[in-house]
């Protein structure tokens, strides 16, 4: 059966029997009803009274569950900022999850979150994901550092996040680097002075040390138009 199951006509008592399905103790009904909340909120339907029933659903170590809350969180938390706080622990806590798609996914969605309250957790989280062992993590904290100085350039700022996002740079990751040279390259356009906050510049070096950071470079700006690319395939087949 496929997804259109979900997209159906609200019926009188939905919500009372989604917040039922919410609470159930068996995953998958759980996960059935957190897509059918995803399905009512897609189509513009306020569903925002289920919001302390969704975020209940956030201890899970299912990653498809996980994301469908987090897709709700990121909808919600701008009107329900005081409701978006309850999700704070499990955010922490997920940064810290053995698996490394949980840790990118946690601080990819927190750094979506565009509510103060939720910014101040952040920092910590962010800041261990900037020097995790795992390259996909470092590269998804590395976008979040621009998306922080969205919201808060002076909070970026003095916690030294800036300069993190300049050591990515002689990262061995390609796409770390990549994802690094982006963000600091998002930064300095939103100067408001028009002056670039961050000098992208290789320091003088030997001639080897050169060689490497070229050689780097263009590893990371092959790898980052190749996985554009492949987004784009993905798009155009869905």
């Amino acid at each position: 059966m496929t997804d259109s199951k979900y997209f159906t006509t609200t019926k009188k008592g939905e919500i009372f029997e989604l917040k039922s399905e919410l609470n159930n103790d068996k995953k998958e009904k759980k996960k059935e009803a957190v897509k059918k909340v995803i399905a009512s909120m897609t189509v513009g339907k306020d569903v925002s009274a289920l919001f302390p029933d969704v975020v209940n659903c956030m201890q899970t170590d299912n990653l498809e569950l996980k994301k469908l809350v987090y897709l709700y969180l990121m909808n919600y938390a701008k009107s329900q900022p005081d409701m978006a706080i309850m999700a704070v622990n499990t955010f922490v806590k997920d940064c810290e999850d053995p698996n490394p798609l949980i840790r990118a996914l946690a601080v990819r969605t927190m750094g979506c979150i565009r509510v103060d309250k939720i910014t101040e957790y952040l920092c910590e989280p962010l800041r261990k994901c900037l020097k995790d062992e795992d390259p996909y993590v470092r590269k998804t904290a590395a976008v979040c550092v621009a998306k922080l100085y969205d919201i808060s350039s002076g909070l970026v700022e003095d916690q030294g996040f800036l300069e993190q996002l300049k050591d990515l740079l002689s990262d061995s990751n390609p796409m770390v680097v990549a994802n690094a040279v982006a963000a600091l390259s998002e930064i300095n356009e939103s100067s408001p002075t028009g002056q670039p906050l961050v000098a992208l510049d290789i320091p003088q070096k030997p001639q080897a040390t050169y060689r490497k950071a070229e050689v780097r470079v263009l590893k990371s700006i092959k790898a980052l138009f190749e996985e554009q690319t492949k987004t784009q395939v993905k798009k155009s087949t869905d």
